[in-house]
């Protein structure tokens, strides 16, 4: 008779399962370091991204050089007191703050560089036709050059102000041909001046129909010359030559167009103006030059 052990009749009527041994992977913790996180939320998508919204500027003068008054733009500098300038007064002030005499302009203000560069604004000549939008810092430089400044009626007693595109329109329609001189590019066309009274005298081409007004203003030693086109600043210039005639001698004077928004223009002498000797405006002629 066989005698079982003490192990098997321990176990007997249990159930025995092999042994499993379970191992547990470590995960390894992974550190960012901070140029990687600066990376990471730069690329992260910010709740405003891609939106853009209207806002009120209760105050815009704090847009504004608090130096010279002009638009802030592109570079803003400060001092260490806070105290802001655009670049330009940086340079005319010797980099030295006007508020409290600290170094100014080697500081860049970043965070208003952000703003001025995110504000959109329409040209202040959209009502006269201009169609541009663009960033506050960019808006004092476009509209100086902006084709769509307005410009004034040259007819007397006229208050129409418009575009330089819409003007000579303006000017046939409600004036008729007869209110200008009548010209055509590069041929002469008599004028005739008043040697005693100031007189601005308003001519057409015949074919842009572009308006250009002959100022005469009288001083001692004879009159005193110019003519202006009615047009922006940013446009070409033309060149004009006038001569004059007196007891079988001639002078020629040659000059150059100034570009002007309204007919009314300084009289202060200077090489703007050509001076004619009072014997020569009897038989004049002009010659305007595209």
């Amino acid at each position: 008779m066989k005698k079982s052990s003490p192990v098997s009749e321990a176990t007997k009527g249990k159930s025995t399962a092999p042994r499993t041994t379970t191992t547990r992977s470590r995960k390894r913790k992974h550190v960012e370091l901070p140029q990687q996180q600066e990376q990471a939320a730069a690329a992260a998508p910010s709740p405003t991204q891609g939106r853009s919204f209207t806002f009120l500027l209760s105050e815009p003068d704090v847009l504004d050089c608090p130096i010279c008054f002009d638009p802030l733009t592109i570079p803003v500098y400060q001092c260490e007191n806070g105290h802001v300038a655009c670049s330009t007064c940086c340079i005319s002030l010797e980099e030295k703050c006007p508020s409290c005499c600290l170094p100014i302009g080697s500081i860049r203000v970043r965070v208003l560089e952000k703003v001025l560069e995110s504000i959109k604004v329409q040209c202040s000549h959209a009502k006269y036709g201009c169609k541009v939008t663009l960033s506050y810092s960019d808006k004092c430089v476009h509209e100086f050059n902006c084709l769509f400044m307005p410009c004034h009626c040259p007819h007397a007693d006229c208050d129409f102000v418009s575009s330089f595109y819409d003007l000579p329109l303006h000017f046939i329609s409600e004036h008729g041909s007869s209110a200008a001189v009548r010209f055509s590019y590069d041929k002469p066309f008599a004028v005739t001046l008043q040697s005693e009274d100031d007189q601005a005298i308003v001519l057409q081409e015949e074919t842009d129909d572009t308006l250009f007004v002959l100022h005469n203003f009288v001083f001692s030693l004879g009159n005193a010359v110019n003519v202006c086109c009615i047009q922006p600043d940013s446009l070409p210039k033309y060149r004009f030559e006038i001569l004059g005639k007196s007891k079988g001698s001639s002078l020629e004077w040659k000059s150059f167009t100034m570009n002007i928004q309204s007919s009314s223009v300084d009289t202060t002498l200077s090489s703007r103006f050509l001076v004619i000797p009072s014997d020569y405006f009897a038989d004049l002629e002009t010659c305007i030059h595209m």
